[in-house]
């Protein structure tokens, strides 16, 4: 039987930066390290009520007016921060949209780069500076399949190049910040998610039922239990499914017998 609180296995005397908790996935993290005691910072651009009701309990602080595309959006979350280390970072932020091989966006495939490979890597480099990222922090970078080389198939088919390829880079961005902050003594592990019925994901609704998409709520346990048990002598920047196949959607077809592991790590 779990010995935490609701669905959050994290300290409740420990505190958590979580980087794009305004809706969807990064919200539910809030509400279950909240509801859990955790010391809670969630970064927006713009506050909503669904962050003010969490913030009237007096354990979650919202960091507004953080955007992305700051190239000083690092140091921006580290004003809003109280001096010291923060004990975990959980890395949500993402952008995703569509595009076909004969209708490319290659504006939108800078956004999703900048958004999902060059804001974390910022964003963690600031505040390693600004002494919240030290020693004895662990880092948990949402990521997706959808960077893996070795999960693509002809069932699944092409497109979509900024979305995949901006992953990719990620992935790659997360290991080897990896190598660079284990010797620091911090600890990051890359995570997908599950295939989860969130805004971002609506655009593969179709597939909803067939791969058996689940609300976000339903992979915070998974996601903090992954981040709750990494140590520094894991693996750098290790790549996995914490949910296992149960969330890889489309991905799954090129696994062996469509199967993997909870907390198994996926092909690069």
């Amino acid at each position: 039987m779990a010995s935490f609180v609701g669905n959050c296995p994290l300290p409740a005397d420990s505190s958590i930066l979580i980087v794009g908790s305004n809706r969807g996935l990064g919200l539910e993290l809030a509400k279950s390290t909240v509801a859990a005691g955790l010391t809670v910072y969630g970064t927006t651009r713009t506050t909503n009520p669904d962050m003010e009701a969490l913030s009237s309990n007096g354990k979650f602080t919202v960091v507004p007016g953080i955007d992305m595309l700051d190239e000083q959006a690092g140091t921006k979350i580290a004003a809003g921060l109280p001096a010291g280390r923060i004990d975990y970072v959980l890395l949500v932020a993402g952008y995703f949209t569509t595009e076909t091989f004969d209708e490319l966006n290659f504006d939108e495939q800078r956004k999703m780069m900048e958004i999902c490979a060059f804001a974390p890597l910022r964003v963690t480099q600031q505040l390693h500076k600004s002494g919240h990222i030290v020693s004895g922090t662990k880092i948990g970078m949402i990521t997706s399949e959808g960077g893996s080389i070795g999960l693509r198939t002809e069932k699944e088919g092409g497109a979509n190049y900024g979305h995949h390829m901006s992953k990719c880079a990620q992935n790659m961005m997360g290991k080897i910040m990896a190598l660079d902050l284990k010797p620091r003594g911090v600890a990051i592990v890359q995570l997908h998610p599950g295939f989860l019925r969130t805004e971002m994901t609506s655009h593969y609704s179709q597939f909803y039922e067939e791969f058996g998409a689940i609300t976000a709520d339903k992979a915070v346990e998974p996601i903090l239990t992954a981040v709750h048990q990494l140590k520094l002598d894991d693996v750098p920047g290790k790549f996995i499914a914490p949910m296992g196949s149960a969330g890889l959607g489309l991905g799954v077809n090129a696994l062996p017998n469509s199967y993997l592991e909870p907390f198994g790590e996926l092909p690069w």
